[in-house]
């Protein structure tokens, strides 16, 4: 892994192990609500797996995820991550400027339903890591994006439990399609795999 990147990873990773810990006072909103490092490491794998160039995120929060995704897909790659917080947006931009990948990431600043809907282009590797009400949604409208060979994750699976219900209503959304075969993943918070078959 490039050195500036993975200070940048580990500076974060501390931080996000403090807030899961309940060791530090984040303003509501603020919180990093990373993925975990092992799961950074498995999206790693997956995206160098199935060649993957092009991704799509959903949820940039502080760019952790993204900076993965950005060692995985090297100089010749294309990562686009939306986030509708400003306050995120400039966190993840000084990020990704420090670990110097930022001329590897576009950020779309919006709501996510509507930035999605002009989206064009077919994607390798999706992460939806936002809000799980619209998570089904989000899966729908990255459906049609993605290659085939190509694989959408969902994070937050089994962890927080809170999040449990909506996301075995994404997973039995998901598994009902014919076109993809999916399958939770227990890493870091839980993560469905789902690739879209040719």
């Amino acid at each position: 892994m490039d050195s500036r990147v993975l200070r940048v990873i580990s500076r974060l990773d501390r931080q996000s192990i403090i807030e899961r810990n309940g060791k530090a006072r984040i303003a509501p909103g603020q919180e990093m609500l990373a993925i975990t490092a092992d799961t950074g490491v498995f999206f790693s794998i997956l995206l160098k797996a199935i060649k993957g160039k092009r991704v799509l995120e959903i949820g940039t929060s502080a760019g952790f995820s993204t900076l993965w995704f950005a060692d995985a897909v090297g100089k010749k790659g294309k990562i686009m991550t939306i986030e509708e917080d400003p306050l995120k947006v400039e966190r993840a931009r000084d990020n990704f400027r420090q670990a110097g990948v930022d001329k590897l990431i576009v950020i779309k600043r919006g709501v996510a339903l509507d930035v999605l809907r002009t989206v064009k282009g077919k994607f390798d590797f999706v992460l939806l890591d936002a809000d799980k009400e619209n998570i089904i949604k989000y899966f729908d409208l990255v459906l049609p994006l993605v290659r085939a060979g190509g694989i959408i994750a969902a994070d937050n699976m089994l962890f927080p439990p809170h999040y449990r219900p909506m996301m075995k209503k994404y997973a039995r959304h998901v598994r009902s399609k014919r076109d993809v075969q999916s399958v939770t993943v227990p890493i870091g918070m839980g993560e469905e795999i789902t690739i879209k078959l040719p």
